[in-house]
């Protein structure tokens, strides 16, 4: 009977390891942060706390570009951290997309 308990105990502990584990890995540990340039706002987004992409203008248009306010850094931000979760790559934003978003593209 103490045998059963054993290892039903440890049956249940590894799945429930097994399930952390999983559920870890799929969490995103990619954050937007914004801030702010001479030419408007940029955006970088980190990886555990290590920076991963800077992006200090409107990606995908001609000229160098900021963004108008830090709202619009951030959305485009964290539609860049969407494609990396779900492994589009490169996770470029097109003019459209970034219209979608709402920035204002001169």
């Amino acid at each position: 009977m103490f045998r059963k308990r054993w290892i039903w105990f440890l049956v249940v502990s590894i799945l429930i390891g097994f399930g952390f584990y999983f559920w870890k890995s799929r969490s995103s540990s990619l954050e937007v942060s914004v801030f702010q340039t001479p030419i408007g706002w940029g955006y970088q987004i980190s990886n555990q706390g290590k920076p991963y992409i800077r992006q200090p203008m409107i990606p995908g248009i001609t000229g160098e570009q900021g963004f108008k306010n830090a709202e619009q850094a951030e959305a485009a931000g964290k539609l860049v951290v969407h494609k990396l979760e779900n492994k589009q790559f490169p996770p470029s934003l097109t003019a459209e997309e970034l219209k979608e978003l709402g920035v204002e593209i001169p």
